[in-house]
């Protein structure tokens, strides 16, 4: 299946001043690719389930030595310039049980 020509304004590497992380969006093989890695130390970012519905191209990382995990959705704003949501889940344990 070929990947809508929308796919091109989420291609190249997208970064924030104030993060350690960058992503890079292409294509190879007609589908498409995101790459991360932590620009601190030089980690690369697990990827999985990326989908792109022509809009919104979610994502899922996972940083293997923290087993840290996050959602993304890139959605495009204009030129430049993408939208970054991302989501953290965590499980937490119940440190006591309270009683009535």
């Amino acid at each position: 299946m070929a990947v809508p020509p929308s796919i091109k304004k989420f291609l190249g590497t997208w970064t924030r001043e104030d993060q350690n992380v960058e992503y890079t969006v292409s294509v190879q093989d007609d589908r498409v690719v995101v790459k991360g890695i932590d620009t601190s130390d030089g980690e690369e970012l697990r990827i999985q389930d990326v989908t792109f519905d022509g809009a919104e191209l979610p994502f899922t990382t996972v940083c293997i030595s923290t087993v840290f995990s996050l959602r993304h959705i890139f959605r495009s704003v204009h030129g430049d310039e993408i939208e970054h949501q991302f989501t953290l889940t965590e499980n937490w344990i119940r440190k006591q049980e309270v009683t009535e």
